[in-house]
This record gives structure tokens, sequence and C-alpha cells, in this order.
């Protein structure tokens, strides 16, 4: 089991033993609310979502979908292959150049660099003044 499905168990457990309280009126709405870490308007949302699917209708609908920033496995395939059979030992940075430049594929690597506006953060040889407000200087650190 992993450690969502594990809370995801632990939140139900706790939302079955609110709404017991809430429905023999020894909490209000916004005590259960309070008590859950949510709002009101979610407690009322649970609720209702409890009564009419029972255990099930609590269950997080997220937890088993595909990112869909993702990249296809058959893309990721050949990538890989790509890297295995043309370009073995080359480093990060020139794989993805030869990797854009020769395939056409920008958003192939993307766990492996940083594309930011079109441009990857290595290639930025000025430096840039830091946007204001901004923690990291205004730049990227992939």
């Amino acid at each position: 089991m992993r450690r969502t499905e594990a809370l995801e168990g632990v939140r139900m457990a706790m939302f079955l033993n609110i709404l017991n309280r809430w429905e023999t009126a020894e909490l209000n709405q916004a005590e259960a609310a309070e008590l859950l870490g949510v709002s009101e308007r979610t407690f009322r949302r649970w609720t209702r979502r409890y009564e009419e699917e029972g255990e099930a209708g609590l269950l997080d609908r997220r937890l088993g979908k595909a990112s869909g920033r993702r990249v296809p496995t058959d893309r990721a395939e050949e990538v890989e292959r790509l890297y295995r059979e043309r370009y073995q030992g080359f480093t990060v940075k020139h794989f993805h150049e030869h990797l854009v430049r020769d395939h056409g594929s920008a958003g192939a690597t993307r766990g492996s660099s940083c594309i930011c506006n079109g441009q990857a953060w290595w290639r930025r040889r000025r430096a840039r003044a830091p946007i204001a407000g901004s923690a990291n200087g205004g730049r990227c650190r992939g």
C-alpha cells in the first residue's frame, strides 16, 4: 500500500468518526470541518457524496490516473533507444542538443533538462537582472 492510499484510509476513518459526531448533534458543521482541516463547503460535499455513494464516494478520484505531463511510453522508449544506440556516452546537455536538432523533440527529456520559455537553462550565458520578489533571483534551477 502506498503512502497516499494509507493517508486516504486515515482521512476516511476520521471523516466517518466526525460525521457520526455531527449526526448526533455533538458538533456543528463548522466544528466538524475545522477538525478535518477543510472548509464547511468541503465538509458538506463529502457528506453528500457519502450519502449518495457510500465509502466509494470518499475516495480520491485523482489517485491512479496518469499525469497529463507524462511522456508517452513509446516516445520515452524511442529516446532511450537513441541514447543507447546512437548517442551513448554523451552528456545530458549534448544529448539534448542532438535530440532537439536531429529528432525534433524539445519536451522528450523533460526529466533530464529544464526548458524555460523555449530555451534551456544551461544555454543562458549573460547574467540577467533578478526579478523583483522572486526567491530564486529569476533563474530556473531545473
